[in-house]
């Protein structure tokens, strides 16, 4: 066991207390941490912050690494991740809804180290990446996590009409297969190359997509995604003060003057397969 309170010289900070609550920065401080399993997250966080457009954060918070419990926490294997901030930027994983390109960047580098990834739609895990190398990276139509993870990215970064339930069935199989037809990969995915070429890829078209969602018009739009998810008594009253808010003649003159921009999916494809042959 080693005492940590950084990884490559970020910061590692506690964000779930009263005074330091869910969501903010947190305070620095010390985790215990098995030697070998950090070698794994020094690697995967090099690799996620090499790729990430926002380079490397100010800091990283989590919710534990050793933790005196049963499991991979109580030998200090496994890393509960909250969320990372930028200087004028941060991802907290409970805000997928509206970060969903930037979130799904990084979780594919993340398995691409892991063989446990659990994320937002895997039950209990919506406010933290739970990370653990207890079984080896490969992809297992059996596996929940891992169909969650590939649903996902096949919804929200390639924009197929599926349902993300995380169980592996014809439906998405069949998707898995066109889209690694086009993204130049050899088939099935449970062969280990074939499933870490798709996470590199599919990492890097997410992250390029997701540098098109720092607008204040396309922010304004992810705010009406997170209006979607609430119960519908509430997202009716929500969405009309929105609304009244957006057509108001000021506040549409100002929206109007930003462009949002739109990466083209196929063209981005393109652009990441000809400078990842």
């Amino acid at each position: 066991m080693k005492q940590i309170n950084s990884i490559n010289g970020i910061p590692l900070h506690y964000a779930r207390l009263t005074s330091h609550p869910y969501g903010t920065r947190g305070k620095q401080r010390n985790f215990s941490v098995d030697t070998n399993f950090l070698k794994v997250l020094k690697a995967a966080f090099d690799e996620v912050f090499m790729h990430c457009p926002l380079g490397q954060p100010e800091v990283i918070t989590t919710a534990g690494i050793f933790v005196d419990k049963a499991g991979q926490h109580g030998s200090g294997r496994a890393f509960d991740l909250d969320a990372m901030f930028w200087n004028d930027m941060s991802l907290v994983t409970l805000n997928f809804v509206h970060q969903k390109e930037l979130y799904l960047g990084i979780e594919s580098f993340l398995r691409k180290h892991f063989g446990i990834v659990l994320n937002h739609f895997y039950p209990n895990h919506e406010d933290h990446w739970h990370i653990d190398t207890s079984v080896n990276v490969d992809y297992n139509e059996s596996s929940k996590s891992e169909t969650l993870y590939v649903q996902m990215v096949l919804k929200y970064i390639y924009g197929k009409e599926i349902i993300v339930d995380g169980l592996w069935g014809g439906q998405t199989r069949g998707m898995v297969k066109a889209i690694f037809e086009r993204l130049n990969i050899a088939t099935p995915i449970t062969t280990k190359v074939n499933y870490l070429k798709f996470l590199d890829v599919t990492g890097k078209i997410a992250f390029k997509l997701s540098e098109a969602k720092n607008s204040p018009l396309q922010l304004f739009d992810n705010l009406t995604d997170v209006v979607e998810t609430l119960p519908i008594r509430h997202k009716t009253e929500v969405m009309q003060a929105l609304n009244s808010f957006s057509d108001h003649s000021t506040t549409s003159q100002w929206l109007t003057a930003f462009e949002i921009k739109h990466h083209d999916l196929d063209a981005v494809i393109t652009e990441i397969l000809n400078t990842n042959p």
